[in-house]
């Protein structure tokens, strides 16, 4: 049987998306957008991760993990960085990987509006690195673009992006990621 995943969150259609996407990887999915109950509706020895959406603020997260923390110390936790689809069973899949690993990968993750764009990244020890962007329109639509991807050596590193796409969507990421370990994302 797959690893067992809970959902918490405030948008439904993300909930639904997200889960149905899980589902198809071989996950254990239960959704809810009862988030002040969650914990009380839902028993953190059940499942193996609590995924939580953008859109709960940190009191309410903070007290969320407290409790699932009481009924199972071993659960392991995710924030969805962005209500990018691909990109959350991603983070999901990572928290759940064996190679897991506590000592972060990237160090600094940040851009310049510059012309052109400036991407910098500091990496820790020498890695393939990925660089993407993912744009949202208003239905939740996503468009990605791999915009860096090399190997790198540990340290500093500028990406000047001269062919930048524009930014008419009504969100859009910045993402680095490092050998599918890890990885940081910005909102643009």
């Amino acid at each position: 049987m797959g690893k067992k995943v809970l959902l918490i969150g405030r948008n439904p259609n993300v909930l639904a998306n997200l889960a149905l996407a899980l589902r198809d990887d071989g996950f254990v999915v239960k959704t809810t957008s009862a988030i002040e109950q969650a914990s009380q509706d839902f028993n953190a020895t059940d499942f193996d991760v609590v995924a939580f959406g953008r859109g709960i603020d940190a009191a309410t997260n903070a007290a969320l993990r407290a409790s699932f923390l009481e009924q199972n110390p071993a659960i392991l936790f995710v924030d969805g960085l962005a209500p990018v689809i691909s990109l959350l069973v991603k983070q999901i899949k990572l928290a759940l990987a064996p190679h897991s690993t506590s000592k972060k990968v990237i160090t600094n993750f940040s851009y310049e509006k510059t012309n052109p764009l400036q991407i910098t990244v500091s990496v820790a020890v020498d890695c393939q690195l990925t660089i993407d962007l993912y744009q949202l329109d208003a239905i939740h639509t996503t468009l990605q673009k791999t915009l860096v991807s090399e190997f790198v050596k540990a340290g500093d590193h500028t990406f000047p992006i001269e062919a930048f796409p524009e930014l008419t969507s009504t969100i859009n990421f910045l993402v680095a990621e490092v050998d599918n370990l890890e990885l940081t994302v910005l909102q643009l």
